[in-house]
């Protein structure tokens, strides 16, 4: 099991589900219940109207949507930004703009140019044997 940092108190734990320790793990699933209620009521909002109504924190929200635990809310103004810029990234998955990302596909393609491989050695005749016979007499 991969150990990784509480998104909560960013304390050390053994990952199996969750992304929160067992500790932060009501705190968690309170929020959530929160969460779903204003939902429940109006699936209209967006993230920030989601946190104030609920009075749960907007990256908790946030974090929530981008897992896919809280669907129906909407990112409104609040939405994903390139990493790169700060422009309106493509999607909460990618989160680079379209010209950004076009950078680093030119980027990679030049990277893999300049990459050659190694010609592979041709194996001359009886090589082989001579590797073989090399082994056996180690083998005795």
């Amino acid at each position: 099991m991969p150990l990784a940092s509480c998104v909560r108190c960013n304390k050390m734990f053994t990952k199996v589900s969750s992304p929160v320790c067992r500790n932060c793990q009501e705190e968690e699933d309170a929020d959530f219940e929160k969460i779903h209620e204003v939902i429940s009521k109006d699936e209209t909002l967006n993230v920030k109207q989601v946190a104030e109504a609920s009075g749960v924190d907007v990256a908790v929200v946030r974090r929530m949507v981008e897992e896919g635990l809280v669907a129906q809310v909407t990112l409104g103004d609040t939405s994903v930004v390139c990493g790169q810029c700060g422009a309106p990234a493509i999607s909460m998955s990618k989160k680079l703009c379209q010209a950004c990302l076009d950078k680093l596909n030119v980027q990679v393609s030049k990277a893999q140019a300049q990459i050659k491989l190694t010609k592979k050695q041709d194996v001359q005749i009886g090589e082989y044997n001579n590797a073989r016979e090399a082994f056996q007499a180690k083998r005795k």
